[in-house]
């Protein structure tokens, strides 16, 4: 039963991985291309993967998503390797034992997103006629300026939608804002909230002028503790909808709010991080 069983399993990792090379074949066949017709670009839009997640944190919300495989991601976290504070060395989305499906889709849709600039009409094709609440870079982070461009066209195209767009890749999330006419707070979109993610664990990072809230993990029970004495919000770390889909629905304030979330690891990175944590709080103090 157990070898029928894993033949089984083995069959359909194949075919799954067959199908994925084809689109990642039939992708690059027309990125190849010098110029793109109408017809080009509708077939990519049919590639992108969007989810629609029915358990998990972000439990009845869309997202579409990018892949740890970009040059940021890559690059933070290679400097986590040096710094275990960097909250990108934990990236569940970069473990080699992560759902290859999902990481494959969403290294897709970083391709097509970063390659090329789609309008708002074209954007109308993809799969969120009935969403309510969208969430990009649930995965991997922004690639660049044209991806920014496009996620910002994204939330045009369906307007009814509240997003969450999260980065940390902000000069490229910025470029993007600018091209699109989005130069100010009182001209970003209404519908849209940008959630700064800290790169260090225990250290919101200095909000940028169009953030709506900066998300930072804390290492252990005390130092979340002191986050919200100190006036962050909590986040559950569980399911968005238990705190009301705070981070897509807050209404914008002028300057960026706190949201402080428990740190999910096993306990030697816990230890580990600790000790850089105190380490770091050391060096500033002196």
């Amino acid at each position: 039963m157990f070898t029928e069983k894993s033949s089984s399993n083995e069959k359909r990792l194949e075919t799954m991985r067959k199908n994925l090379s084809n689109i990642e074949n039939k992708v690059e066949s027309i990125l190849s291309k010098d110029a793109l017709t109408y017809n080009d670009k509708m077939i990519l839009l049919s590639c992108v993967n969007v989810s629609f997640h029915t358990s998990g944190k972000i439990e009845s919300i869309f997202s579409i998503d990018s892949c740890a495989a970009c040059d940021f991601c890559q690059k933070m976290i290679k400097n986590a390797s040096c710094n275990p504070l960097i909250i990108c060395g934990l990236c569940y989305a970069a473990a080699d034992a992560w759902k290859e499906a999902a990481w494959r889709r969403h290294k897709i849709n970083a391709r097509i997103f970063s390659s090329v600039l789609f309008s708002t009409e074209e954007l109308k094709t993809l799969n969120l006629h009935t969403a309510l609440l969208v969430r990009f870079n649930e995965d991997g982070d922004t690639v660049n300026e044209t991806m920014s461009r496009n996620y910002l066209r994204i939330t045009a195209a369906f307007p009814r939608a509240d997003y969450g767009y999260y980065f940390k890749n902000y000069p490229e999330v910025e470029k993007g804002l600018i091209a699109e006419g989005y130069t100010s707070r009182e001209k970003l979109p209404k519908n849209v909230r940008f959630i700064q993610s800290s790169v260090l664990i225990g250290f919101p990072s200095k909000p940028v002028w169009f953030a709506d809230a900066v998300f930072t993990v804390y290492p252990d029970a005390e130092t979340i503790k002191n986050a919200i004495l100190n006036g962050s919000i909590e986040c559950n770390g569980k399911k968005c909808m238990v705190c009301g889909f705070h981070c897509y629905l807050r209404n914008r304030q002028s300057t960026a709010v706190n949201i402080a979330e428990y740190l999910r690891c096993n306990k030697a990175a816990r230890e580990k991080i600790m000790v850089a944590y105190r380490n770091r709080i050391a060096e500033i103090s002196k």
